[in-house]
């Protein structure tokens, strides 16, 4: 991969880092401009003046399953007592539909919605998108009321609108085809990592969404402050506690089996995520996740382009979390070498 990004949010819904890599030295750009230099950035094929952040769109794939846990709950389409069961396909006769889960030729067996988060089950959101299209298999298979239902809560969640950052944002996609594909993250959803941020941020404070900005206050001549911006809320997701708590112990047990987090001193929540755009290259990797998990202080969304396995993003998030809470030294994270894990496993999603 050669390029990538990575979005720093605080729960109160300041934006605390906002990263592109790779990037340029702004000062050969302004005054007199280095002609050379801005030739060779314009034919760089990994784009440094293009903002990875807030611009680079991919499918969210896992990440967006926190979506579809909720929407199903709240349809009531699944329950928290409720499990379903993974058989390593899934098959719809009246579709002529057959798809299987990451895991095949294995199976998951029996999962509730924690479960199925932790273990990122597609056969578990493959049922929650088609129970939404059939309202809990009482009508006919509707696509766009599966689709309708999901939206709402990807708008919910800040997924449907720009974050409100005060630079160059492309608009997001959600899905417009496949409830049962869009369930799990694919279909045709696009979202940049500032929006994914914003996404679990909304998870991390149990329902608040904030629009971001990049302004503290501004200043005069004379450094007196003319104005100060708070975080503005954009919308609360009201939801029982009870769902709040199932969906955050489930990122949880996913940061408890991740490598980057074996051993790490705050407990931490998250999710992996790949997303496929070629079959000629490798996957992108994504994660996002919050910290401390008990009283969560700030969240992290990383996309490593053409990534390999989202193992590789969460070990990025975890160095930001290294760095944010001290938990090694600062000039060795950032001048050192990037979290190498020893045996690191491939993680599907």
């Amino acid at each position: 991969p050669c390029s990538g990004s990575c979005v720093v949010l605080s729960t109160d819904g300041e934006v605390l880092a906002c990263v592109s890599y790779p990037g340029y030295n702004a000062n050969r750009l302004t005054n007199t401009i280095d002609a050379d230099y801005y030739a060779e950035l314009m034919n760089d094929l990994s784009s440094p003046m293009y903002n990875h952040a807030t611009q680079q769109m991919t499918a969210p794939g896992s990440t967006f399953k926190m979506v579809s846990a909720i929407t199903g709950l709240e349809n009531h389409v699944i329950n928290l007592g409720e499990s379903l069961q993974c058989r390593g396909t899934y098959e719809i006769e009246s579709l002529n539909l057959e798809k299987k889960c990451w895991i095949y030729p294995y199976a998951h067996g029996s999962l509730d919605v924690t479960h199925a988060i932790e273990n990122s089950c597609n056969s578990f959101f493959y049922e929650v998108g088609y129970r939404l299209a059939t309202n809990l298999h009482t009508t006919t298979y509707n696509e766009k009321a599966g689709l309708a239902k999901l939206r709402v809560y990807a708008d919910k969640f800040g997924l449907t609108e720009k974050t409100g950052i005060e630079m160059e944002e492309n608009e997001p996609q959600f899905s417009d085809t496949l409830p049962i594909d869009s369930a799990i993250g694919q279909g045709s959803h696009n979202y940049t990592t500032i929006g994914l941020a914003r996404y679990v941020d909304t998870i991390a404070t149990r329902g608040v969404c904030y629009n971001l900005t990049l302004v503290n206050r501004i200043m005069d001549n004379d450094g007196q402050t003319v104005r100060e911006y708070i975080p503005d809320i954009r919308n609360r997701v009201e939801v029982p506690q009870n769902e709040w708590d199932a969906v955050q112990y489930g990122m949880r047990l996913v940061a408890n089996k991740t490598a980057a987090y074996k051993g790490f001193p705050i407990n931490v929540a998250g999710k992996t995520g790949t997303a496929q755009t070629s079959l000629s290259r490798t996957n992108h990797a994504l994660f996002v996740g919050f910290a401390p998990y008990e009283n969560p202080e700030i969240t992290v969304a990383v996309r490593i382009a053409y990534g390999y396995t989202s193992a590789n993003a969460a070990g990025l998030a975890s160095d930001v979390m290294k760095y944010y809470f001290n938990l090694e030294d600062k000039d060795e994270l950032i001048n050192g070498i990037a979290t190498v894990e020893e045996n690191m496993e491939v993680i599907e999603d």
